[in-house]
Formats: C-alpha cells, sequence, structure tokens
C-alpha cells in the first residue's frame, strides 16, 4: 500500500524471504532493481526516494539495503547507506559512477554499477566478499 503522505511505499512482508529496501530516486532504475531482487527470491518491502524515506523504512527485519548514492535530497546515498549499516542492515550500493564514493565507503560495503546484473547481486547477497563485485 502506499502512503501518500511520503515518498515510500510499504507492502505486505512474508515470513520466510530474506527481505530488502531499495532507495532509488529514479524510478526505472528502482523497478529494475525490484525484479532482480524478486528474481533472487528476496522480497522487496518497500523503496524509497531520499533520506527520510529510507531512515522510516528501516527495521529489525530488514536484511539488505540497495542504495543508489544520489538521491532526491542530494548526494545522501553514503551517509544513508552508514546508518542503515549502523542499525544492522547490510548495504549494497548501487551506482553508474561507482568512483564517486571512493574514500567515503568505511564499511566497504559492495558495489555494483548500474545498470544492475542480477547475476552480481546474487554473488553479493550469497557471498558477502565476492571479489567481482566488491571494490578494491
Amino acid at each position: 500500500m502506499a502512503d501518500r503522505f511520503s515518498n515510500r511505499e510499504v507492502r505486505e512482508v512474508r515470513p520466510s524471504a530474506m527481505k530488502a529496501i531499495i532507495v532509488e530516486d529514479e524510478f526505472l532504475a528502482a523497478i529494475h532493481a525490484e525484479s532482480a531482487l524478486e528474481g533472487l527470491g528476496v522480497e522487496v518491502v518497500g523503496m524509497a526516494e531520499d533520506r527520510a524515506g529510507a531512515l522510516a523504512l528501516a527495521n529489525e527485519e530488514l536484511e539488505v539495503a540497495l542504495v543508489d548514492l544520489n538521491l532526491r535530497d542530494g548526494f545522501t546515498g553514503p551517509s544513508i547507506g552508514m546508518e542503515l549499516a549502523h542499525a544492522g542492515i547490510r548495504v549494497v550500493f548501487v551506482t553508474a559512477n561507482p568512483s564517486d564514493l571512493n574514500g567515503l565507503d568505511t564499511l566497504q560495503s559492495p558495489v555494483l554499477e548500474k545498470p544492475l546484473e542480477q547475476t552480481k547481486l546474487g554473488q553479493v547477497l550469497e557471498l558477502d566478499s565476492s571479489e567481482e563485485c566488491r571494490r578494491t
């Protein structure tokens, strides 16, 4: 169901699937990420376009957040990622410009380049240390 007073969407959650949120302000990129996650059996429980929406969706049941760097409220993806990681949520950055994250990702979160590839996303979600999908 959509919350008409914010930029987030909340969905009914299946109890057994890995749960994820998508923090992305480009509609087509968000839909593509949702399709990739669902193709891997991951349940997307919400989408956000900015910091307020992302933090409103953060809860103890979330396991993964796909986070773009440039969002509706500016270059806030790295700081959002840090806040989500400190809340115990695994962060995967998804961006067209991975070099923009140089020096800003102190957690060494995986970084995937747009357009998002479902195969690489699956590797990152199953093998946290996959060399092919991590920044060096």
